[in-house]
């Protein structure tokens, strides 16, 4: 397999972290066969936030999620370092904006008061490893190995769940946008990986494989605090294609902003447009925060001559977030549609992934 670097991004010098950076992600999520009958899929994201090297705080959320039932087990740790800049710096800035979110106010005053909001809670200890890159964040790590970094495993664990999982690249790193910097953000993907490992719950122990996605996102950026959020589609076809689909969102005007599609090819070329529609077409309220997500859409890629029709696998897949954005929708979909190939036959589309909606609360 061929690694493409570019004046941005090379690897393995960004696999690990950047000083610069007052947000940076490491996001994967996998679907995975059990070896009794078990069909789960994963979502976690490892994150550091912050304005100087020595204040960053750190924040893991991940979600494993039982297909055959169709429910989900959220887990997300904070460090005390990530508590203190909420309190001090990023939640007065977005209570300037918004004095009248009395949500906000609450989750604010039991910080200030040294709660931590269910279901999260405080890690103890952060460590962060270069050559190779390493990070623990309390007892879960996201451990990267190889000449290139780019092959990686994930242990997750809580009292009831433990995972461990083998992340193997298929494909080579596709730069997003074309050049690893489509929107501000340094972006770059692996999308398509080998995934084998072990889920640990109360009910039992199972042997686990099936393909699975990871992101790399740095930069500096405050479109949270000032009300921008997005619509992100990670979309995995099964002739063996991938989508990334984004757009950004203003939470006041309601407007769409930058919307962009990356197609990765069966060898990994990647194909890049802004000439992208999005139409919502079916909605949920959260019981728990009363936001309407759009969980169904129609999808138009004109220079890639296809339509896309994408729904959630089921409904509640709703994840509590720390900090202005409160809660996010994040979880698994399906994809249909067609394609108009070069001879103008039409060709049937499917496949799976991922979709999250951000910023529906702020």
């Amino acid at each position: 397999m061929i690694e493409k670097n570019s004046k941005n991004i090379s690897l393995p010098k960004d696999t690990g972290y950047h000083l610069f950076s007052n947000l940076e992600g490491w996001y994967s999520f996998a679907y995975l066969n059990g070896d009794k009958g078990g069909r789960y899929a994963l979502m976690a994201s490892f994150f550091r936030v912050g304005e100087l090297e020595f204040l960053k705080g750190h924040y893991l959320i991940y979600t494993l999620i039982d297909l055959n039932k169709e429910t989900k087990l959220n887990y997300s740790i904070i460090d005390s370092k990530l508590k203190r800049n909420l309190i001090t710096m990023y939640l007065p800035f977005y209570l300037l904006q918004r004095p009248g979110n009395t949500r906000m106010w609450k989750q604010y005053k039991r910080l200030l008061f040294g709660q931590i909001p269910s279901p999260h809670y405080l890690m103890k200890k952060v460590t962060i490893k270069g050559s190779p890159t390493e990070l623990i964040y309390g007892d879960n790590s996201l451990s990267f190995y190889g000449e290139r970094e780019v092959s990686f495993l994930v242990h997750l664990i809580e009292k009831d769940t433990e995972i461990n999982l083998q992340f193997t690249p298929a494909k080579p790193m596709s730069l997003i946008g074309g050049d690893g910097k489509p929107d501000g953000l340094y972006y770059y993907s692996f999308t398509k990986n080998i995934v084998q490992g072990q889920i640990r719950t109360k009910k039992e122990i199972e042997n686990v494989k099936g393909q699975g996605w990871f992101d790399h996102q740095w930069g500096r950026d405050y479109g949270l605090l000032t009300g921008i959020g997005w619509n992100w589609f990670g979309l995995q076809l099964n002739d063996g294609r991938e989508l990334l689909i984004n757009e950004w969102r203003s939470s006041k005007s309601k407007e769409t902003l930058s919307p962009m599609a990356n197609l990765i090819g069966t060898e990994g070329l990647l194909r890049f447009t802004k000439n992208v529609s999005l139409q919502e077409m079916r909605y949920w309220q959260s019981p728990e925060t009363q936001a309407i997500y759009p969980i169904e859409w129609q999808i138009g890629i004109p220079e890639f001559s296809m339509k896309l029709h994408i729904k959630a696998v089921f409904p509640n897949q709703e994840m509590p977030i720390i900090g202005p954005l409160q809660a996010i929708w994040e979880g698994t979909c399906v994809l249909s549609g067609q394609e108009i190939l070069p001879n103008k036959k039409i060709s049937s589309l499917d496949g799976k992934g991922f979709m999250e909606l951000v910023g529906y609360l702020l």
